[in-house]
């Protein structure tokens, strides 16, 4: 099966997640949903990893999109960041 755009931008996302918070896992191992719970995530680990986000994608992301829902699911995330690279 190929992998669309967003899966693609799912998988650099996990491995940004992983090595941004220098988690000890695998980015295959990263759920899609629930990050903050079963990450352990927390406020200055969000911002991190939103910065690297940023890096990574060279995108901006806005102030008023930054929320623990964005950071809590990949899929939205991964759609957010292919908004912001269309």
């Amino acid at each position: 099966m190929e992998k669309t755009v967003t899966d693609e931008i799912k998988d650099r996302l996990r491995k940004v997640l992983v090595d941004s918070l220098e988690l000890p896992m695998e980015p295959s191992d990263v759920p899609d949903q629930g990050l903050v719970d079963k990450l352990g995530l927390d406020s200055i680990n969000t911002i991190e990893f939103l910065i690297w986000v940023e890096s990574e994608f060279g995108i901006e992301i806005a102030d008023e999109d930054l929320s623990i829902k964005l950071i809590d699911s990949l899929d939205l995330l991964a759609g957010y960041v292919r908004e912001r690279l269309a």
